[in-house]
């Protein structure tokens, strides 16, 4: 369990500074100990320069002494180059030391005077070096002639000593040498001596570069070159001891703090020991409470939750941490209870009450709850909420209210007595039923209803197995108040304490009078079709079993008339269930008017209604039967304002010559029905071996229709049309095209009608208008000259509510005009006639698309009205134009269907033009459009372009 805390609390922030201080110490003593390396560096650099300053003095003092120029030529470099080094790191560790850059100034001023005097110095000592031994070699050389006098010779000797003397040491006065050279100079012109004389003049010339070099070794000896460099030293040292000092006052402080925080850590530790087992306890207290804990903090994010609360809600700790309590929000409680309780929190009070919450699986479970604020320094840290699941308390009690509120409002009575029988207990229903008050029976024996129709043997035998098996059920007839005998169902029920002593009694009772009445109704519709009143499929089961029993018995012939209403579903769904009800009556009502009393007859649900004819002595009577039916029903019915028109297909099945057990004669009468419907429906055909085979097809064609479209198995091609006046092709329809690995290639005419059964007619229909706009669009573009693509379209998608929208929009995807486009319907569509189809039809026109009829002439349409409908293009049948040949006629019709579609605007297309003869005469009677073999059999869009376009001739 954590404890409620901020995010830094006293003891985190204290450690840190301390870790903070510790690294600032070590790191500060870091910095004094380069700060000392810089100093020993520092040091080190002046006290070289000082000892070579004084070898450069040295070196000036020796006057008449040859010297190692090498020698002071190496210290004059060294000097330079360790006072090179101290200047780079002086002026990088004092970049703001004017006085340090001062004395570095002078110091290098000096140092170069005093280089340049050393210089002259060297060049002089080499004159004087030379000099003296010039001298040395005249004084021999008089010492050695023999015409000097004794004295001369002397005066030279003593001059030479004298020079000599002056060159080493500062006690001889120039002016006494001087004087003695005066007089070698007075003995030279009176022995008018050659060598006394160069004597003379060497002499002059040497006391001179001693005068000179006594002077530059003065100079070089008085330079401030030295005291300048022992100042530097010293303005060093002061630095240094002064950042010595501090650095000593900064490491006590740095020291001292560490200290404080280390014994103020340690003080704390002791304190948080002081609360260890308090915290401890509170810990286990909580994480081991029976109650459900939540902490949160004082943004009201969870930081804790103990196991209860993660067995109570299904929420794990981890997924609970960091959340707000409001994800157990079920909704069951409004804003203002909410409100309430931030209220109350927000100004620091306790806040009780209950939850209805919600589990992570959405269950619901209710809550007592306590939320109290907690302040830390009069500062609000976080909320302590402490709840009680009470959930079964709280289900109790509902289910407590809900058994009385059952007990008051069920319409069984309900009777609880004591161990003895007598009455403590009734509920309203009881009141109702039969008319006595609780005042009126309380604490008296139920036998005040005892009508006496049930002896007292009844009621003994009653008690007995009650007290036996604790439990009786059975029909009591009863008295009411007024003395009504009622019958009910009553179930008695003994209640016992854990000891098995009886405490109570239950009866329940049914009242049986309503349900008794309905028995009767109740036979009925077990037995009866609900909307036409015919028997239902239960009951013809049953009396088929019965009817086949008989023929076996008699020998006798049987037949199975499935009956099925055509295009039943399309008035269903576009006029209305109740249309379609008052539909099914009307033909349960011909269907029975036209067959014999003898004859069964069923309705199984939808529009599907099933016959038994019996004792037949041929199979002809059975179509017989069936053609009366078909004749019957084909006859117009009028619902409410529509004037409609329903046929059947009927497929019939013989016993024993089809099957002789029922369920084989009801199949094979259903697949001789959808034999009929194949062959065009309004008709009946019998069960034969051959349409076994044709219904498996059928099935085969259906299975591998549905994947077809993914499979990439249907394809378009399109059928030019062109005008028999010029010739020339005008436009193409689109036709669709399917070819199964396994089934080969399957023709529309068989596969279309299997579609629209099954559904698949819908995406396959979007899948036609896509392709054939694509189509349209690429031929167009590649120079075949076309005027619009005749699409056909199912009557099944016009059903779809987005139907036109969905066209539109594809038009528009391929840049093609809907009045490019002719949408081709079937006359049945037409026949039907129907408000919706109508408006259908003209939304179409009016967004420009072109309406065309096709296979006029094969349905029951009547020309009359034509010129109500919504169409622009009437299509002749191929196989009125089959028939064409001199005095056929069909010709009479066709004229007569052109003649009439061209008083009413209309452009009309014959369709299976296959020979000259056809062609000649369908121009002849002003026929505008053709379309056939004999122009060109269906292709594909790339052959048309191929065969049509006029980009060849261009």
């Amino acid at each position: 369990m954590s404890t409620p805390r901020k995010r830094f609390d006293g003891i985190s922030i204290i450690l840190l500074i301390f870790i903070a201080l510790l690294i600032s110490l070590f790191s500060y003593l870091y910095s004094i100990e380069k700060s000392i390396q810089n100093y020993t560096a520092n040091h080190d650099n002046v006290i070289t320069l000082e000892l070579l300053n004084k070898e450069l003095n040295d070196f000036s003092i020796a006057m008449n002494q040859f010297s190692n120029y090498d020698k002071i030529n190496h210290a004059i470099k060294k000097f330079k180059k360790t006072l090179k080094n101290l200047e780079k790191d002086l002026l990088l560790q004092y970049p703001n030391n004017s006085t340090i850059h001062k004395k570095l100034k002078k110091v290098q001023n000096y140092f170069q005077t005093e280089e340049e005097d050393i210089e002259y110095f060297k060049s002089l000592n080499s004159s004087l070096i030379s000099g003296s031994h010039f001298l040395f070699d005249l004084q021999s050389t008089i010492t050695d002639e023999k015409t000097v006098s004794l004295k001369s010779k002397s005066l030279i000797n003593e001059a030479l000593f004298y020079i000599l003397r002056y060159t080493t040491s500062d006690y001889i006065d120039k002016t006494y040498v001087l004087k003695k050279l005066a007089e070698v100079n007075k003995l030279s012109q009176k022995s008018q001596q050659k060598f006394i004389k160069n004597f003379y003049k060497q002499s002059i010339v040497m006391l001179e570069t001693v005068t000179a070099l006594k002077q530059v070794s003065l100079k070089i000896h008085n330079s401030k070159l030295f005291p300048t460099i022992v100042e530097l030293h010293k303005i060093l040292d002061t630095i240094y001891a002064k950042n010595l000092f501090i650095q000593k006052i900064i490491t006590l402080l740095f020291f001292i703090s560490t200290v404080i925080f280390l014994v103020t850590l340690i003080i704390m530790h002791i304190y948080s020991l002081k609360n260890k087992k308090e915290l401890f306890a509170f810990k286990y207290a909580v994480e081991h409470s029976d109650n459900t804990i939540v902490i949160t903090d004082a943004n009201k994010k969870i930081t804790f939750v103990n196991d209860v609360f993660e067995k109570t809600t299904g929420y794990t700790r981890q997924e609970a941490i960091g959340e707000n309590p409001n994800i157990l929000k079920s909704g069951q409680q409004n804003d203002s209870f909410y409100k309430e309780l931030n209220a109350k929190l927000s100004k620091g009070e306790k806040w009780e009450g209950e939850f209805i919450n919600k589990r992570k699986d959405g269950s619901l479970f209710y809550e007592k709850a306590s939320i109290v604020p907690v302040f830390l320094n009069k500062k609000l840290i976080s909320y302590l909420a402490i709840k009680l699941n009470i959930t079964q308390y709280v289900e109790q009690n509902m289910k407590l209210a809900q058994a009385a509120s059952v007990f008051e409002n069920t319409e069984e009575a309900i009777i609880i007595t004591d161990e003895h029988g007598k009455v403590k207990s009734i509920n309203s229903a009881f009141t109702k039923i039969y008319g006595y008050l609780l005042d009126d029976v309380k604490d008296k024996n139920l036998n005040i209803l005892h009508s006496g129709i049930q002896d007292i043997n009844f009621y003994k035998n009653m008690w007995n197995h009650i007290i036996e098996k604790d439990l009786w059920k059975g029909k009591l007839i009863n008295k009411t108040k007024d003395g009504e005998m009622i019958p009910v169902w009553t179930t008695i029920k003994k209640i016992s304490d854990k000891h098995g002593q009886t405490v109570n009694y239950t009866a329940v009772q049914t009242d049986l009078r309503e349900l008794e009445s309905s028995q009767a109704k109740a036979d009925y519709l077990a037995y009866h079709d609900s909307l036409t009143g015919l028997y239902n499929r239960v009951n013809f089961e049953e009396y088929l079993s019965h009817a086949l029993f008989v023929a076996k018995r008699n020998k006798t012939m049987l037949a199975i008339l499935f009956i099925d209403l055509d295009r039943f579903k399309v008035i269903n769904d576009t006029l209305g269930h109740d249309i379609g009800d008052k539909v099914l009556k009307t033909v349960a009502q011909r269907l029975s008017e036209t067959l014999r009393e003898s004859d069964f007859i069923s309705r199984w649900g939808g529009d599907e209604f099933v016959m038994i004819l019996e004792n037949l002595n041929s199979a002809s009577e059975a179509a017989v039967v069936a053609t009366n039916l078909i004749d019957k029903l084909k006859e117009p019915m009028q619902i409410n304002a529509h004037h409609l028109i329903t046929t059947a297909s009927i497929g019939i099945s013989l016993y024993p010559e089809n099957g002789e057990d029922a369920n084989t004669l009801i199949k094979h009468a259903d697949s001789a029905m959808y034999l009929a419907k194949d062959m065009g429906k309004n008709n009946f055909r019998y069960y034969t071996e051959e349409l076994s085979h044709e219904i498996q097809k059928k099935l085969d064609i259906d299975m591998a229709l549905h994947n077809a479209l993914q499979n990439n198995e249907i394809y378009m091609v399109f059928q030019p049309q062109y005008s028999l006046k010029s010739k020339k092709i005008i436009s193409v329809e689109a036709l669709v095209r399917w070819e199964n690995s396994e089934l080969g290639f399957v023709s529309p005419e068989k596969f279309i009608p299997i579609a629209e059964d099954s559904g698949i007619i819908i995406p396959l229909g979007y899948f036609i208008f896509e392709e054939s706009c694509k189509a349209f669009k690429k031929m167009k573009e590649n120079g075949v000259k076309l005027e619009q693509i005749a699409i056909n379209v199912s009557s099944i998608q016009f059903k779809e509510t987005h139907l036109l929208d969905t066209f539109v929009s594809i038009a528009k995807r391929h840049n093609i005009e809907p009045n490019e486009i002719e949408i081709e319907i079937t006359e049945r569509f037409i026949m039907e006639h129907t408000i919706s189809n109508m408006n259908m039809l003209q939304n179409f026109r009016n967004y420009g698309f072109k309406i065309s009829i096709d296979d006029f002439g094969t349905g029951y349409s009547s020309m009359s009205y034509l010129k109500q409908l919504p169409v622009d293009t009437i299509k002749i049948d191929k196989s009125f134009v089959d028939d064409i040949a001199d005095g056929s006629s069909d010709n009479v019709i066709i004229e007569a269907i052109i003649a009439l579609s061209k008083t009413l605007g209309y452009i009309i297309v014959a369709e299976g033009i296959e020979t000259q003869e056809q062609e000649n005469f369908l121009a002849e009677v002003n026929c505008d459009i053709g379309q056939g073999y004999l122009f060109s059999k269906p292709v594909s869009s790339d052959e048309i372009i191929t065969t049509f376009s006029t980009k060849k001739y261009d």
